[in-house]
């Protein structure tokens, strides 16, 4: 205390330019002497007035703990309002935030002392303030970030929901009975607004979530909550510590993947063949995890691809497989001689939550091409290309066609070993619908005329046997089954043929043997009867 006493304390005030002299020191305790004029609450019809004080200590201001310490409300003389009706349905709120001092006092209209209240201050212990300024400072808006236990959001349920929005949320208030009397009520959840915010109990609002808006082109981020109270009388902001996140998962169909309604694709029945799909938004939100082709059969079959698509290149453009589709199931329909035209689509799986979408194309905008047959084959002498025979070869959609020729001594030609010549036509490859024309990279015209079959590979699904047309030289085009039955045949006709001569010279030996004994009768007999004449 000695040391006190040596020191100048002093207790400054915003509201006056003057200042205030220790009147009294104790152990633990320093008594100041405070008059405020009268005529104050006078001229303004106020029952009270608040003021920031601070203690200066050898020209340093101290702050005290607690924020609300530095003001002081002083009521008027002759308002008879006992000390425990000076706070009574009242919530106060003090903080510091950048360099000021902040104090809150919202009082409902039954409070006996002062009524209806909506009182804001802040001082940065430099500022003298007027009365009449002290006034219009009570019309200002007043932003808490959740500082204040009397004044902040306790809790949010649930605190978080899809971006299409639709959630009802639940907010508490602290003390929300008294801040929302004669106040508009506007409550945001991470940037959107809330809808129909209600008041279901004394600290109680519920609202609805809006559609989550995509203003700054990013995914969805925490946000706040923010509760407006706003009235002619100034507003209070009050933003809770909770934070509220529209659902980053991708909500399957929103924005809806969609096909080009333009384009028109085609495929073999066999299936396996890669399809381009063009489209919308197939890299948010859905088939990113994965997408499935499929064709509808007449019959209203859906048939799908064997295998997931591509991941897509880009948010417009994704690469599938072609399903495979049984001639049986649908040749006999309304089918071309081509083909057949089927409605298609993609069969969207979102990995998040199970979704499935089906995204349909434009009406029969899938072509069926019926599988390529090829009959024989034919070497053109004079160019050295591969002719080949057979129906529906205007189908083939490879830009490659690898043609194998086996050793006479191979069954096969699975391996390079067993093949005499392998040979590729990359390009200058003609197409009609019953023949096709290609030139082979190397020479195999020789090769080729000397074997009774080809392998032919088109593309990487599709493998033939292909006969020669013309018999190779040097070999017999009857082999096996058939060839025994052309024998047997041929030993049953000169059987046949045998039989006939043998019953031909019976015929003829019994013949002759007839008039033979005829003739003898003829000239026997006459002379008899003549001998007796």
């Amino acid at each position: 205390m000695n040391y006190l006493r040596t020191c100048e304390i002093i207790l400054r005030r915003t509201l006056y330019r003057d200042h205030s002299l220790i009147k009294e020191k104790t152990n633990d305790s320093l008594i100041f002497s405070l008059r405020t004029t009268v005529i104050f609450y006078k001229i303004f019809n106020i029952p009270s007035i608040t003021e920031f004080l601070f203690i200066e200590f050898n020209g340093v201001m101290l702050r005290f703990d607690n924020v609300g310490d530095h003001y002081v409300t002083f009521y008027r003389r002759d308002d008879k309002c006992a000390n425990d009706e000076k706070d009574k349905f009242c919530a106060t709120c003090a903080w510091n935030y950048n360099g000021y001092s902040n104090y809150l006092k919202w009082c409902l209209d039954k409070n006996v002392c002062e009524g209806r209240k909506q009182l804001y201050l802040r001082n940065n212990a430099e500022d003298i303030i007027s009365v009449s300024s002290l006034l219009d400072r009570q019309n200002e808006e007043v932003y808490v970030t959740n500082d204040c236990p009397e004044v902040n959001v306790t809790a949010v349920h649930p605190l978080f929901g899809p971006h299409t929005g639709g959630t009802v949320v639940t907010i508490t208030v602290r003390n929300h009975w008294i801040l929302v009397e004669y106040q508009m009520v506007l409550v945001m959840v991470a940037g959107m607004v809330c809808t129909n915010p209600m008041t279901s109990g004394l600290e109680t609002i519920t609202c609805t979530t809006s559609p989550w808006l995509n203003i700054t082109g990013g995914p969805p981020a925490l946000g706040p909550i923010l509760v407006k109270y706003s009235s002619d009388k100034g507003g209070l902001t009050i933003e809770s510590s909770q934070k509220f996140q529209y659902d980053v998962r991708p909500v399957c169909g929103s924005p809806r993947p969609a096909l080009d309604a333009k384009q028109r694709l085609r495929a073999l029945e066999s299936g396996d063949i890669t399809v381009p799909v063009r489209g919308a938004h197939f890299v948010k939100p859905c088939v990113t995890s994965s997408a499935r082709f499929f064709v509808v059969l007449p019959n209203g079959t859906m048939q799908f691809a064997s295998s997931d698509c591509d991941k897509p290149v880009n948010d417009t453009y994704i690469v599938c497989r072609s399903p495979r589709v049984d001639s049986h199931v649908w040749r006999d329909a309304d089918s071309s001689v081509e083909g057949l035209l089927l409605n298609f689509g993609l069969n969207v799986m979102n990995f998040i939550g199970n979704q499935s979408l089906l995204v349909l194309g434009p009406p029969h905008g899938f072509h069926v091409l019926f599988d390529p047959v090829l009959v024989d084959f034919n070497i053109i002498n004079s160019t050295g290309s591969v002719e080949f025979n057979g129906r529906y070869l205007n189908h083939v959609q490879a830009d490659v066609i690898l043609i194998r020729i086996p050793k006479l001594s191979a069954k096969s030609c699975k391996s390079v070993l067993d093949c005499l010549v392998v040979a590729a036509c990359f390009k200058d490859v003609v197409f009609s619908q019953q023949r096709m024309i290609c030139k082979p990279n190397v020479t195999i015209a020789s090769a080729a005329t000397a074997s009774r079959n080809i392998l032919v590979t088109i593309g990487d699904r599709l493998s033939y046997t292909v006969p020669n047309r013309s018999s190779p030289p040097g070999h017999s085009d009857l082999t096996g089954p058939v060839k025994s039955f052309i024998l047997f045949d041929w030993w049953r006709t000169i059987i046949s043929l045998s039989m006939s001569l043998l019953i031909v010279f019976a015929l003829v030996c019994c013949l002759k043997t007839k008039n033979q004994y005829d003739l003898t009768e003829t000239f026997r007999y006459p002379p008899l009867d003549f001998s007796r004449s």
